[in-house]
């Protein structure tokens, strides 16, 4: 009888036992996942996830009425169509104008300062009067002064053009190799000295004078500048450019907004 009591104890301790360890399982195996996730490295964004925003300048600011592009940072870009400026410049290549991220990051390859925009024109080497691109590698900025010489070269070009009396080709390779000498063929001894003044001190910060609204805007929603194209419904329309000038339609080599 002694021996069958000890022998159920002997029985149930071993059950026991195991019922114990069983029980352990599940904890051990949540501490291990713990351990196991607590040494996986933490999860980080890549600093190169974040692109650089810094402006490189590329070329110094024009100083001069005559002066050019360097040409491998405005190289200049064009088209061969006769029917896209003849004898109007197309509607297509008018919503070609630069929008403001596109000429502010003109005046950062050329070292210009907000408070020195003023003083220039983000233009068409080529212009789209000559089938000229919107490429960044077709635009620069320009003295307004200069620049407005160089429209009426614009004007004079696309009327030859379209006249039949220089090739496209031609016109397009005289303003993108010499535009100031293309000038004096072409159109006259400009009245300019050749050496414009240094450009004035920009004001300062707190005497900015507000951006001037302009009117009417292209189809892309830009402003016009002198000796751009107008439309059929802006003939004999006045308006304000992008730099506060007053501009007016009229018949020019062409319905072109002009200084009032």
């Amino acid at each position: 009888m002694l021996k069958t009591i000890l022998v159920s104890a002997a029985v149930l301790a071993v059950a026991g036992c195991t019922t114990a360890n069983v029980a352990q399982s599940p904890a051990s195996r949540s501490a291990g996942t713990a351990i196991a996730a607590s040494s996986l490295p933490p999860v980080t964004s890549s600093p190169s996830a974040t692109p650089s925003a810094t402006a490189v300048v590329l070329a110094a600011a024009p100083a001069r009425w005559g002066s050019r592009p360097p040409r491998p940072v405005t190289p200049g870009a064009a088209g061969h169509s006769l029917a896209a400026i003849c004898p109007l410049v197309s509607a297509a290549l008018e919503a070609r104008r630069p929008g403001t991220a596109v000429k502010d990051r003109v005046y950062a390859e050329y070292g210009i300062p907000a408070g020195q925009h003023y003083l220039y024109r983000i233009d068409h080497l080529v212009p789209l009067e000559l089938d000229g691109r919107n490429s960044i590698g077709n635009l620069w900025p320009q003295l307004v002064g200069a620049s407005r010489a160089k429209d009426r070269l614009e004007n004079t070009l696309h009327s030859m053009v379209c006249a039949g009396q220089v090739t496209l080709a031609s016109a397009q390779r005289a303003i993108r190799a010499n535009w100031a000498r293309a000038y004096h063929r072409y159109v006259s001894t400009p009245a300019v000295p050749s050496a414009a003044p240094a450009p004035a001190p920009p004001p300062s910060p707190s005497a900015a004078p507000p951006p001037a609204s302009c009117f009417p805007t292209a189809a892309s929603g830009n402003c016009y500048e002198p000796g751009e194209f107008c439309s059929l419904a802006d003939h004999g329309m006045t308006g304000v450019a992008g730099d506060g000038e007053r501009i007016v339609c009229q018949d020019n080599n062409g319905w072109r907004w002009e200084p009032a």
